[in-house]
């Protein structure tokens, strides 16, 4: 770690513990539309960092304690959904797990009132004002920076996959983008969006995080919205790139998968660095095709579906010692996904086969498993 003054300090957490954060849309039970309902959740329940403010008043994001399971972790994410619910209810609302609304604009939508989101709308315009999407962030504990920016590497050739799996945004104001994920093209009007680079240690990558502060880029590191990224007050890797899954079973089998990758990454060898290039063509076929689609292996160079890839990553994992528990819920989910696609397959179902976008969001609330 770096000597300087202007070293950034990484706090330590103990390896493989868990936190995870969820962006929720606030609907109204009938129209399916979303509604600047946050500000009533918060007078209701309170100051609490387990439920906090979004940048738009129609989002809610929730947040777990520390955790030592996938499965300890989604049991609080539960206990804290039904929290908001049994609330929203009171105001006829609704939650809704997509990565992008199926049709509720983001012009239309209330910013909240707090200095830090008018600060951002300011600098960043037009950008800012259309993140109007939801995402589930992976926090995974590291013991130290240097460890931290190795297992980032490790994971930059498999993001992708990360994304394909948790696919849920396939509609933008009422269009059918033909994306699986179109919430991540928003994400990339960022000047500090998209993949995160290699770096060679933790000093590396202060030296780029100060360079971005010294030159007004960015007002600290929380400024850096890279789809996966060091949080070194937590003392974890954060796992950004996947939207908001469609059901409680593919957000357990996400966070799983996120964390058993971490996990086997931790004190293992140095990792092969793979090009950007195949990366950022693996990270448009997610976006294009979600879980139904073919990635370059980014190993071997091969083509391969993303189910058949990732069934056999889970043996490696599986050799590499992960907890067999923690593999089950992805390999369960493997065998949901192979008949019945992903949630941007569900959503387009439904689209489909239901009325009108009101009935297509009912729909997704009745079958999402919360």
């Amino acid at each position: 770690m770096s000597d300087t003054a202007n070293s950034i300090p990484f706090n330590s957490s103990t390896p493989g513990t868990l936190g995870v954060e969820m962006e929720w849309m606030c609907v109204d039970a009938d129209s399916g539309q979303q509604a600047p309902l946050a500000p009533y959740v918060f007078s209701v329940i309170g100051d609490t960092p387990r439920i906090k403010p979004e940048l738009f008043t129609s989002i809610v994001e929730i947040n777990t304690e520390i955790h030592t399971s996938t499965n300890s972790a989604m049991q609080e994410l539960l206990d804290l959904y039904k929290q908001v619910d049994v609330v929203l209810q009171n105001q006829n609302g609704a939650l809704l797990s997509s990565g992008t609304h199926p049709v509720s604009h983001w012009r239309d939508q209330e910013v909240s009132d707090d200095p830090r989101y008018y600060q951002l709308l300011k600098r960043l315009q037009w950008v800012a004002r259309r993140f109007n999407i939801c995402g589930i962030h992976t926090h995974i504990g590291m013991p130290d920076g240097d460890n931290c920016i190795k297992v980032m590497n490790h994971l930059l050739p498999i993001m992708p996959v990360f994304l394909a799996i948790s696919a849920n945004s396939p509609f933008w104001h009422g269009e059918k983008t033909g994306l699986a994920a179109s919430r991540i093209k928003i994400f990339e009007g960022l000047s500090q969006g998209g993949m995160p680079f290699y770096f060679a240690d933790w000093q590396d990558f202060e030296h780029c995080t100060q360079r971005l502060m010294a030159t007004g880029s960015i007002g600290s590191v929380r400024d850096i919205w890279w789809e996966m990224r060091p949080h070194p007050d937590f003392g974890t890797l954060e796992i950004r790139i996947g939207d908001m899954p469609a059901s409680f079973d593919d957000t357990a089998a996400y966070v799983a998968y996120a964390r058993a990758e971490a996990m086997a990454a931790i004190g293992h060898e140095e990792p092969l660095k793979v090009h950007p290039s195949l990366i950022r063509e693996n990270r448009w076929r997610a976006c294009r095709y979600g879980i139904r689609g073919t990635i370059i292996d980014p190993f071997s160079e091969e083509l391969i579906p993303v189910l058949d890839w990732l069934e056999k990553r889970l043996d490696q994992l599986a050799a590499y010692g992960i907890d067999d528990n923690e593999l089950q819920l992805v390999a369960r989910q493997i065998s949901y996904w192979r008949t019945n696609g992903g949630g941007a397959d569900s959503q387009r179902e439904l689209y489909n086969t239901t009325d009108d976008f009101s009935a297509m969001v009912r729909a997704m609330r009745e079958l999402d498993g919360w």
